[in-house]
């Protein structure tokens, strides 16, 4: 059988050795090669996408195209392990070895002119939800957004989480793909301009309430709690997930933004609205602010839970307020939104260890960590060369810390604002915050290598690094890394610390979060102590099945 073969030698950055070494202690290259069909009618599929990565710390990518006939092939290939995924428009993208995400990527192992063209995939359509969105009469909907959204966590609060979306088409049809297989909450939303009046008859002189097209979860409700999830598996399409939306007069929430003393006008000044269910993900709304008093007021916010945010401006520094509401039938006419004024954060980076004197701080930013909108640049500074820096006009929240790039084989060791540690807690800045922001990057991390086993034999497996209880909300501190086919597995650029190891068949990363996914295994965990650079070796046995896998 014959191959459109690839020279992917130069692509993948894998040269032979050449110059000093002569060309004939070079070891013979390999090939991998195979067909794709498609898993429903075994037909071969054209122009597929195939991407062979190395198996490095960085690895490299070579991608290649399907023939005619499904064909694929990648030649001249030093010797080394491969990993090999294909994908499609229209087909759920697949990974040699595995046939879920939730389980670890099949490695290619190729020796020394050995070649490998018995490898064959079988893709599956994607997964498709379809539906009509109409309105209370009936009739179609176009313009609505249906979004499929699946239940995490974020920040230790379990929460929906963004997916898949498609807007309705002039007959009030959408179509959702590339689906994963799961469990979602659907839900339409429409903004726009309010409707026309629904009641039959006006009076003279007698306001008009505007209506508007309530936000619904599927089937027929405007609380996610109350949502019937839809699970689906690979390659169905689930259809007639049909959506009715009511129309309703929507109450008035209005308010005035309250500034800080001494201000009394603003060169820009606004107020935004999200739900909150949707972790301001979803349709925005804006309200018109009056001076001189600064009142506002929403006429288009339906039944749910908002967050409104009010931003000003006045002489170069920022202002920013947040107030949470509960918008229900009846008018809200009380609210009231402080502004408080940004801040200059002040600080410093340090870095430690080996080498440290080659390794010069990047830029330092920061990033809303409270999902909230906000306006304007991301606030950030340059690092001068005596590691000290100022961010300019950081305006009062919750904030996320991006220190910049970190050496290879580093980690980031600390952050403090003031006293508190930033690292493990969220920071809060505040009008009165005057403290410095110091961080330490340290060019050693710990390092762990170990063999995973099943019932005394090597396995692969998806080997999770979980820090101690008193940090498991630290993402930063997780590590998961895929055992090889003889079990053996390497984790790199660890923050030294108390840890728990686990491998896991497969898991849900998703529930890392989670404050309770681990509990039903933590005996199982084996206990260890990094410090930074090599440390012992450890065995695990792997557990079957992993948290958020069905029994």
């Amino acid at each position: 059988m014959s191959f459109p073969l690839f020279r992917l030698w130069v692509a993948l950055g894998l040269c032979m050795a050449a110059g000093s070494q002569a060309p004939s202690a070079a070891p013979a290259p390999g090939t991998i090669a195979g067909v794709v069909f498609d898993a429903g009618n075994n037909a071969p599929i054209r122009r597929a996408v195939v991407t062979l990565s190395t198996v490095e710390a960085r690895p490299q990518d070579a991608v290649a195209w399907t023939d005619g006939q499904g064909r694929f092939a990648f030649g001249y290939l030093p010797p080394g392990r491969y990993e090999l995924r294909v994908s499609k428009n229209g087909y759920q993208a697949a990974v040699y070895g595995t046939d879920s995400p939730r389980r670890p990527p099949g490695i290619i192992t190729i020796d020394a002119g050995e070649t490998r063209g018995d490898l064959v995939f079988r893709l599956q359509l994607v997964t498709t939800i379809t539906g009509t969105v109409t309105d209370d009469h009936g009739d179609p909907l176009p313009g609505v957004s249906v979004a499929a959204m699946r239940w995490g966590w974020q920040r230790q609060k379990r929460r929906l989480l963004p997916g898949p979306s498609a807007q309705s088409d002039a007959e009030g049809h959408y179509r959702l793909t590339n689906i994963a297989p799961g469990s979602y909450a659907l839900v339409a939303s429409k903004t726009g301009a309010p409707l026309a009046a629904f009641q039959s008859e006006a009076v003279a002189g007698q306001s008009q309430r505007p209506y508007y097209y309530a936000l619904q979860y599927y089937p027929g409700t405007d609380r996610p709690e109350s949502a019937t999830l839809v699970s689906v598996e690979a390659g169905r399409e689930y259809s007639n997930i049909d959506f009715q939306l009511t129309a309703r007069s929507t109450p008035t929430v209005q308010g005035k933004i309250v500034p800080p003393p001494g201000i009394s006008m603003f060169e820009q000044i606004s107020i935004g609205a999200s739900r909150e269910d949707l972790g301001g993900r979803g349709p925005g709304f804006g309200a018109g602010v009056f001076q001189p008093d600064f009142a506002f007021h929403f006429d288009q916010l339906t039944a749910g839970s908002y967050v409104l945010v009010a931003q000003a401006t006045a002489g170069g520094r920022s202002y920013r307020g947040v107030q949470n509401v509960e918008v229900g039938f009846n008018d809200i006419s009380d609210l009231s939104i402080a502004l408080q004024p940004s801040i200059d954060l002040a600080g410093s980076v340090a870095v430690e260890g080996p080498g440290a004197a080659r390794y010069s701080p990047a830029p330092v930013s920061l990033v809303p960590g409270e999902g909230t909108a906000f306006k304007g640049p991301q606030p950030r500074a340059i690092v001068n060369k005596d590691g000290t820096f100022k961010i300019a006009n950081v305006p009062p929240g919750v904030w996320d810390i991006n220190p910049g790039r970190i050496p290879p084989g580093g980690y980031l060791k600390s952050m403090r604002l003031g006293d508190q540690d930033v690292l493990t807690e969220e920071m809060v800045i505040g009008p009165s915050t005057d403290v410095q922001l110091k961080i330490v990057i340290s060019t050693q991390a710990a390092e762990l290598q170990g063999e995973v086993s099943r019932n005394g034999q090597p396995a692969r497996a998806l080997v999770l690094l979980v820090p101690e209880v008193r940090y498991r909300h630290v993402l930063s501190y997780y590590r998961t890394v895929a055992a090889d086919p003889n079990g053996h597995f390497e984790i790199k650029n660890a923050a030294p610390g108390t840890y728990a190891l686990f491998a896991f068949e497969e898991f849900d990363r998703q529930l890392i979060e989670d404050p309770e996914f681990l509990k039903p295994f933590e005996a199982a965990g084996v206990p260890v102590t990094l410090r930074e650079g090599e440390n012992p070796p450890q065995k695990i046995s792997v557990i079957t099945p992993g948290p958020g896998v069905a029994q």
